[in-house]
């Protein structure tokens, strides 16, 4: 693939992720406000837990294939799929009977009644029904074709969307979500096959194995010490804060990383296999990284920077919503954790695409031991905005990344980056002052358009040459097409 092929699909593929994730976080923040008048903290905190220990076990379902074939630098060959789907299967069906084994020991240390319970083994038969999905995915997604990609996804989200909403409604309780998953998985599977057609076929390769293996596990290794950062210390976390403070922190977490899974997400999905296409090429990969790192930050600091000023005001013109008053100060800490993460996010995406794994690993190890450390110690002084306290302290270590990224690649961190928090600074005044003088709906829409208009005057008074080169380059990717 060429180099101006990989910049242009790169390009597109983000606009198309971007598209597909506008929409569907659009759509599931609708349905997760609904929620929030529907159901009580403690559901919530309860769906929050449950889907972290199904995560656990999804770990040990992949140790890295997919990512080692998206990796690979050669074409793929049949045995190369056939071999990851044949060691994929037996992993997830070992899961899946290990965790139906372990139903009851579940039950009793997260404390789930009869719906919690049902709704652990309705994620396990979906985590059997994703793994089918995943070879198909793969495959679209090393070809760069996210355009198509986004199709299932969409049309899984509308489906649980929907139905958890209606079912909440009805009074279904935590069973609104059990539903919800395996409808929209059950929908989403023939999708897959039939967008990115691959006869399956099951088959094994020592070598093909082992050369996959060797890459996979030690991306595996990193993902193994993410769950046990996020996903295990939230199990943890249910027998000291309750299920009803895991969901006062889960909501603060949805809202306040949603602008981050809208913008991150996308781009770094779509960079990791776009920077492992030009991994030997230095000066490619600089750009690359320093138009990422300007793309989230001219874009992710402004929505952050809005949400902080009018959460409360918004909350407070919502009777039913008062019972979230308490996650605000967790909303707070996650909002500028946030922000730093994307940051990091991308320059973990460079080192794993270029092959140093292990450097990220080390970074793990770092963060798990630290979010540990910092959470037990907040959560008893605190409760549970000490986790949030914590996850935003470790976001802080950013500088460490940036340290070793430079050790391979010579780019600039701060140029990127300045200029959007020069902004935001004055956006955050002129709303401040607006929500000062001003109330009730009037004041929380008269301040999110002074906000806009301050952060858009300001970023094209200091930095309309890059703004207007990035949209010519935009529009490049499709004239090109």
């Amino acid at each position: 693939m060429q180099l101006d092929e990989v910049k242009n699909k790169t390009i597109r593929s983000v606009v198309a992720l971007v598209g597909r994730t506008v929409f569907l976080q659009v759509t599931s923040l609708v349905a997760f406000f609904l929620l929030g008048i529907f159901l009580s903290p403690s559901a919530i905190g309860i769906f929050i837990a449950v889907s972290a220990l199904l995560r656990i076990f999804s770990l040990f379902t992949d140790v890295g294939l997919g990512a080692a074939l998206i990796q690979k630098k050669e074409e793929l060959d049949e045995d190369d799929l056939k071999t990851t789907f044949t060691i994929q299967e037996i992993l997830v069906v070992t899961a899946v009977l290990i965790g139906f084994g372990l139903t009851n020991i579940v039950a009793k240390y997260v404390n789930l009644d009869v719906q919690g319970v049902f709704l652990y083994k309705v994620l396990l038969i979906t985590l059997f029904i994703s793994s089918l999905k995943a070879l198909p995915s793969l495959l679209l997604e090393r070809r760069l074709a996210f355009e198509i990609q986004v199709i299932p996804q969409i049309v899984e989200a509308l489906v649980f969307n929907f139905l958890v909403v209606l079912l909440a409604y009805k009074g279904f309780g935590v069973d609104s979500y059990s539903w919800a998953i395996l409808a929209s998985a059950l929908v989403g599977l023939p999708l897959y096959y039939l967008l990115s057609p691959w006869k399956v076929r099951l088959g094994f390769s020592r070598n093909k194995a082992r050369h996959l293996l060797s890459y996979g596990l030690a991306f595996q290794g990193k993902s193994f010490l993410a769950v046990i950062k996020d996903d295990l210390l939230t199990v943890f976390l249910t027998g000291s804060v309750g299920t009803a403070g895991v969901g006062y922190w889960g909501w603060a977490q949805k809202w306040a990383y949603s602008p981050f899974r809208l913008i991150v997400d996308s781009i770094t999905k779509v960079t990791f296999p776009a920077y492992s296409r030009v991994q030997n090429d230095q000066e490619t990969l600089r750009k690359g990284i320093e138009k990422s790192l300007f793309g989230v930050s001219v874009v992710l600091f402004p929505v952050l920077t809005m949400m902080i000023f009018l959460i409360s005001p918004v909350i407070a013109l919502i009777p039913k919503y008062g019972k979230w008053e308490l996650a605000l100060p967790s909303f707070y800490f996650l909002c500028f954790g946030a922000g730093i993460s994307a940051l990091s996010n991308i320059l973990v995406n460079a080192l794993d695409a270029t092959g140093k794994v292990k450097t990220t690993l080390g970074l793990m190890v770092m963060w798990i031991v630290l979010i540990w450390v910092l959470t037990i110690s907040l959560v008893t002084k605190f409760g549970f905005t000490g986790i949030s306290m914590a996850s935003f302290l470790v976001s802080l270590t950013i500088f460490v990344t940036v340290f070793l990224l430079k050790r391979y690649v010579k780019f600039s961190f701060v140029r990127p980056i300045i200029k959007p928090i020069f902004s935001c600074l004055f956006m955050g005044l002129g709303m401040y002052f607006t929500l000062k003088y001003t109330q009730g709906i009037t004041s929380v829409v008269l301040s999110g358009a002074v906000g806009a208009i301050i952060y858009s005057g300001v970023s094209l008074l200091i930095d309309r040459k890059e703004i207007l080169t990035n949209f010519k380059i935009l529009l490049g990717a499709y004239k090109n097409e």
